[in-house]
């Protein structure tokens, strides 16, 4: 948090302090006919072809930061009431204080997350990434939190959707306090959360209908002491895929290759393993890993899978089993 804004906000009104917490009422849309697809001659395809939509070319996004806000929500959608358990005591100090300020309702917060039924993970898509990124330093440029533009953004960056989601938060402390302020969805309500939880329902993709199975999440950094955002500014874009277009999907393999070096079970900045080589075989698709640990790899049919990792870091190859249904499924490699 930046020491010059705080000191700012001391003793104003609850206007100054609400610049802590998400922007209110996040959007979201439908595309109730799906934009044509650009019809293109198909090339003879002689074997498995490397998807590499999941990361940005030189593989630094997702980063450390965003990989971590990616691995949070996916592991909140499988696990809903492990989820609210942990948001109402996670152990940082930045969630507790706000708890506090904003008077959560902890024990309201874990039996809604005991009420919801586990999501399919979603797969970063460097398109919807760099939506978010526009976006994120739009917000820097501005010094503002709104989502002004922001589904045409991802219109500009080429992703076609069905349905979409958006959140903001402009003054988020660390991933894992992103996290939290969107998954909590702190505010000003009498529980101590917004109306709607829409962040909330966004992040955990929770309405019935459709699933959010690809992310675009932008962090950024601003430690500009002239601007009230930061010291992280957060975009994140949440679609179900419009899959009459040329590349896009909605049920992958998704996950990240990591090394749990403090041993708290969790996935940390500074943990992934990159350039590891995700192959399911019999599948169309395999995928790298980004600098960041993070994967995703399209399933063009249901069925079981050996999924091999190799190369990169790893000292040997290994592979994990799973099996594939109409959704994506989580599949990490913890080492």
């Amino acid at each position: 948090m930046k020491t010059p804004i705080l000191l700012f906000c001391l003793g104003f009104t609850q206007a100054c302090l609400a610049e802590q917490m998400p922007e209110p009422d996040p959007p979201y849309a439908v595309q109730d006919q799906p934009r044509p697809s650009i019809p293109r001659k198909k090339l003879a395809v002689t074997g498995p072809q490397e998807w590499t939509f999941h990361k940005t070319a030189d593989g630094t996004h997702p980063s450390n930061a965003e990989q971590n806000i990616v691995w949070l929500m996916n592991r909140a959608r499988q696990n809903p009431a492990a989820e609210g358990a942990f948001l109402a005591d996670s152990g940082d100090a930045n969630i507790a204080s706000a708890i506090d300020f904003f008077n959560v309702d902890v024990d309201q917060l874990q039996a809604e997350f005991s009420s919801y039924s586990s999501q399919p993970p979603a797969a970063f898509d460097v398109r919807l990434y760099r939506a978010a990124l526009a976006h994120s330093r739009d917000l820097i440029a501005r010094d503002s939190q709104d989502h002004n533009n922001q589904f045409e953004r991802v219109d500009r960056a080429g992703f076609s959707y069905r349905y979409i989601g958006g959140n903001v938060f402009a003054y988020a402390d660390s991933s894992l306090d992103c996290h939290a302020a969107w998954n909590i969805d702190w505010g000003f309500e009498a529980d101590g959360m917004q109306t709607g939880r829409g962040h909330r329902v966004n992040l955990m993709s929770l309405r019935e209908g459709n699933t959010l199975s690809n992310v675009g999440i932008a962090a950024v950094r601003d430690n500009d002491i002239n601007t009230s955002v930061g010291p992280w500014v957060v975009t994140g874009n949440y679609a179900e895929a419009n899959v009459a277009s040329p590349n896009h999907f909605n049920r992958f393999i998704v996950g990240t290759v990591w090394r749990d070096k403090n041993h708290n079970a969790r996935y940390d900045s500074g943990e992934g393993l990159g350039n590891v080589k995700v192959r399911p075989r019999g599948g169309a698709y395999w995928a790298k890993t980004a600098k960041s640990g993070g994967y995703a790899v399209p399933i063009t049919a249901a069925g079981s899978y050996s999924v091999g990792f190799s190369g990169g870091p790893l000292e040997t190859s290994q592979a994990l089993p799973v099996t594939v249904g109409n959704d994506s499924v989580l599949l990490d490699l913890v080492l």
